[in-house]
C-alpha cells in the first residue's frame, strides 16, 4: 500500500508541502492555524539571547527527581525505582517583516536507579517556518525528526529487555485562507510520516509504518466571537511488513463550532462520522458517530478550567485490529498569586480493542504545584495516579509517580 491510493488531489496537496510535520493534538481551533500578525510579546516569558536584528536563542533545561512505584504497569509484583531526568532545550527563532522561522532542539535523558535497563535518551528537533502573504492568506511549513521510545509494558508487543526505540520523522504544510477575523476561511493540510523502531526488532517490526494525512476545514464567522466550521481529514496507514494485515484508511468527517472568549469561554466542539476501513479482508471495517470537543471556562483572571472529550482511533501493538478510544478530562489551574500556581486534572479512558477480546477503563488524576522563585527559575513538586481496570486481568494495575522538578529559562 502507498499513497498513491489517494486521488490526484492529495498528490498535487503533498507537492505543494514539501516541508513540515506539524503533529495534531486536541484543542480549540480558532481556527486551527491563525495568520501571525506581529503584536506584542510578553515580558512573563524567556527573554533569550539576541544575536542579531530579529534573531534570538532561547535556552532552557529542566531537571526532575522522582519515584514510580510500577515501572513496568504490572498487575502484580510492581518494580519501583527512583528516576532522575534532564531536559535541555534550544529554540532559535528569526523574525522578519513576513515570516518567522524557528528553529527547536529537545532532549530529555532519564536515569532508573532500580532498573538501569529502561535509561533512555529521546530527542526531538524540528524546523517551521510561517509566511504572510498578506492579511488573508499564511502558510506555516515544518519538518522534524524525533527519537522516541516505547517503554516496557506500555505495549502488548511482549516483554523484552530494554524498551523499544524508535525514530520518526515527517514533513506537513498548512495554508490558511481568510483573515484572523474574516467571515469565511479556508484551511488545506497534508502531511507525510515515517517511523521505524531500532531495536528488539523480533516483536517491534510489525510497527514499522508511513502515514499520509490531508485535511481540509472551512469556517464561517456566526457572531463576532463564533463561527461554525467543517472539517474533513484522511489518513493512509501503510505498514512496512509484507506480512501485516493493518493497513488501513482513515476518515474523519466532521462538523461544529469554535467560539473565543464568549461569558469568560472558549472553545470547539466538533461532532460527526468516523470510519477505519482495512486492505486486508480479514479484518473488519468500522463506521460510527465520532467527537473531538475541548474548551477552557475562566471565570477569573487567575483560574481557569479546561474540559476535553475525543473519541478516535489507536493503532495495535499486537492484540486486535485496532483500538477504539474514547476519552474525557479535567484539568483545573489556580494562580494563587503572582509566585504560586497549582493545577489539579481527572481524566477517564475507555479502550476498546477490536477483535481483540479485551476492553479495557483506565482513570488517572494529578495535582502539580509551581513556585515562581524569579520569572526564570520555577520549582515544582508534582503527583499522579493511574488505575487501569481491564476485563483481562493481566492488563490491570495502579501507578503513583512522585516528582520534584526544577526548570530554568533566560
Amino acid at each position: 500500500m502507498s499513497a498513491r491510493r489517494y486521488s490526484p488531489l492529495m498528490g498535487a496537496m503533498l507537492a505543494s508541502f514539501a516541508f513540515g510535520a506539524i503533529a495534531q493534538t486536541t484543542g480549540a481551533v480558532k481556527p486551527t492555524y491563525e495568520i501571525p500578525t506581529g503584536g506584542p510579546r510578553s515580558d512573563e516569558g524567556p527573554r533569550g539571547i539576541t544575536l542579531g536584528d530579529g534573531l534570538a536563542l532561547y535556552p532552557s533545561v529542566g531537571f526532575s527527581f522522582g519515584r514510580d512505584d510500577n515501572l513496568f504497569l504490572s498487575s502484580n509484583n510492581p518494580k519501583s525505582s527512583d528516576v532522575y531526568t534532564l531536559a535541555p532545550g534550544l529554540k532559535l527563532q528569526a523574525r522578519r517583516s513576513a515570516s518567522i522561522y524557528t528553529l527547536d532542539l529537545y532532549a530529555k535523558s532519564a536515569r532508573y536507579e532500580s532498573s538501569r535497563a529502561d535509561d533512555y535518551t529521546d530527542t526531538h528537533v524540528a524546523g517551521t517556518g510561517e509566511f504572510v502573504f498578506s492579511s488573508r492568506a499564511g502558510l506555516r511549513l515544518a519538518l522534524e525528526t524525533n527519537k522516541g521510545h516505547d517503554a516496557r509494558g506500555s505495549t502488548d508487543r511482549g516483554n523484552a529487555f530494554e524498551p523499544d526505540v524508535f525514530r520518526n520523522s515527517g514533513a506537513n504544510g498548512l495554508f490558511a485562507f481568510g483573515g484572523n477575523d474574516a467571515r469565511g476561511r479556508v484551511e488545506v493540510e497534508a502531511g507525510s510520516y515515517r517511523k521505524r523502531y531500532q531495536n528488539n526488532r523480533a516483536t517491534t517490526f510489525a510497527s514499522d509504518r508511513d502515514t499520509n494525512t490531508v485535511a481540509g476545514r472551512f469556517f464561517t464567522r456566526l457572531t463576532a466571537k463564533t463561527s461554525f466550521l467543517v472539517e474533513a481529514r484522511a489518513a493512509d496507514l501503510d505498514y512496512k511488513s509484507s506480512t501485516s494485515p493493518l493497513d488501513s484508511k482513515e476518515y474523519f468527517y466532521l462538523a461544529g463550532v469554535t467560539w473565543e472568549a464568549t461569558a469568560a469561554t472558549s472553545g470547539t466542539v466538533k461532532v460527526g462520522q468516523i470510519r477505519k476501513d482495512f486492505s486486508s479482508s480479514s479484518r473488519a471495517d468500522f463506521s460510527g458517530t465520532g467527537w473531538d470537543a475541548s474548551m477552557l471556562w475562566a471565570p477569573m483572571t487567575y483560574s481557569k478550567i479546561g474540559l476535553y472529550a475525543v473519541k478516535d482511533f489507536g493503532e495495535s501493538t499486537g492484540l486486535g485490529d485496532f483500538i477504539l478510544s474514547k476519552r474525557a478530562g479535567a484539568t483545573w489551574t489556580h494562580d494563587w498569586n503572582p509566585r504560586l500556581t497549582t493545577i489539579a486534572s481527572i481524566a477517564r479512558a475507555k479502550d476498546d480493542y477490536s477483535n481483540g477480546g479485551r476492553n479495557d477503563t483506565t482513570d488517572s488524576l494529578g495535582f502539580k504545584v509551581n513556585y515562581k522563585v524569579q520569572r526564570w527559575l520555577i520549582l515544582g513538586g508534582e503527583y499522579s495516579n493511574t488505575d487501569r481496570d481491564s476485563n483481562l486481568s493481566v492488563y490491570r494495575y495502579k501507578r503513583n509517580i512522585y516528582t520534584f522538578t526544577v526548570g530554568a529559562t533566560l
